[in-house]
């Protein structure tokens, strides 16, 4: 393949020859324009135009039989700047696939601020790329004389909504595919955009916990000690449990908590185990060791236990549709180790005025 810039819609004569399998370097001349063509080695009537300004992936036309698309992906890294990569087609690259199931109704169907209208038969399908990726990536719908605007995200719809037939649509993932499908029928509808994935549960869950932790930055140069970063676990608080999520209970009931459990534990040998202990005028709680039931008049309870949370904190949650990530860092400190400083300690948690908490 051949590249260059556009600039002002004529492309440089400057064309630099990139072989299989090869990368080379490239300097961009117009960076406020920022857009490269491609074409096939010798294609000297037409090329293909896309943005590197930013990251993205789209499959360009080319204007060859044997090869009539190319797959184009602009990456970014901290390190080495822009990367581009070329590579052939492959199953899910197209930006849609467009299916008609309606038994005699035709789809007609452009990009946006693109005049190059295409239609598509009943009962055919068709893998659809953007005629120019310089243009906005929508599509517009014609049936029977109505217009319709739509964008690439999973949503279904009606169009002739006041004609005797409606036609329903919705895009969907299938796979690496997203697919646009019309249908009169609106089982199929309901079949494609269920939602019953969103609502799907993660029941399998990992978790990693690190009581402490620390860091010793060093000048390698002089051997010198420069920054230490520790991680510590939090002071002993009272926390609730719910979806494999420990958090702690607001500051204001922690407090008052902590406070009946003293007393607790003062007269533990003397009381009886079902003693409650008034926390405001609709809650009491109850303890059992380091395990208290907060309940109220009208018979709801919730269990929270005195623990100390781990300094660092990592659960993963996934199932057959989802995965979560859930982070979380207590009492970060940062202590100075300079022999001669102003301030030792450069940050460490204090209790927040707004919030009553740790930060």
């Amino acid at each position: 393949i051949e590249v260059t810039e556009n600039v002002c819609g004529n492309y440089e004569d400057n064309w630099k020859i990139v072989k299989a399998n090869q990368i080379i370097p490239y300097w961009p001349r117009y960076i406020k324009e920022g857009v490269m063509c491609v074409r096939y080695l010798g294609g000297i009537l037409s090329a293909s135009c896309f943005s590197i300004k930013d990251k993205h992936r789209t499959l360009l036309r080319m204007n060859d039989i044997e090869h009539p698309t190319l797959l184009v992906e602009v990456t970014a890294t901290d390190y080495d700047g822009f990367k581009i990569n070329f590579s052939d087609y492959k199953s899910g690259d197209a930006p849609l696939l467009i299916v008609n199931s309606l038994l005699n109704q035709p789809i007609s169907f452009c990009q946006k601020e693109d005049f190059h209208t295409q239609i598509l038969p009943p009962q055919y399908y068709v893998y659809y790329t953007w005629n120019d990726s310089l243009k906005p990536q929508e599509l517009i719908l014609a049936t029977n004389g109505d217009n319709l605007t739509i964008k690439l995200n999973p949503v279904c719809g009606i169009i002739d909504k006041e004609k005797e037939n409606p036609i329903y649509y919705a895009i969907f993932h299938d796979g690496p595919q997203t697919v646009l499908i019309f249908s009169s029928e609106t089982q199929i509808i309901e079949a494609v955009s269920d939602t019953s994935s969103i609502n799907e549960s993660m029941n399998s869950y990992i978790q990693i916990g690190l009581r402490c932790l620390g860091i010793s930055i060093i000048n390698d140069i002089n051997h010198e000690d420069l920054l230490y970063i520790s991680l510590n676990p939090t002071k002993d608080m009272w926390t609730e449990t719910r979806n494999f999520n420990v958090k702690p209970v607001e500051y204001n009931l922690n407090k008052s908590i902590e406070d009946h459990y003293k007393k607790y534990q003062e007269n533990f040998n003397e009381q009886q185990t079902d003693q409650k202990y008034e926390i405001d005028k609709n809650r009491y709680v109850k303890f059992d060791g380091d395990v208290a039931e907060i309940s109220d008049e009208e018979g709801n309870s919730i269990h929270v236990k005195r623990d100390t949370l781990d300094g660092f904190w990592v659960g993963y949650g996934f199932s057959t549709n989802h995965q979560a990530i859930h982070l979380k860092i207590n009492n970060l400190q940062i202590d100075n180790q300079l022999q001669i400083t102003l301030f030792p300690t450069i940050l460490y948690p204090i209790i927040s005025k707004a919030t009553a908490t740790d930060i």
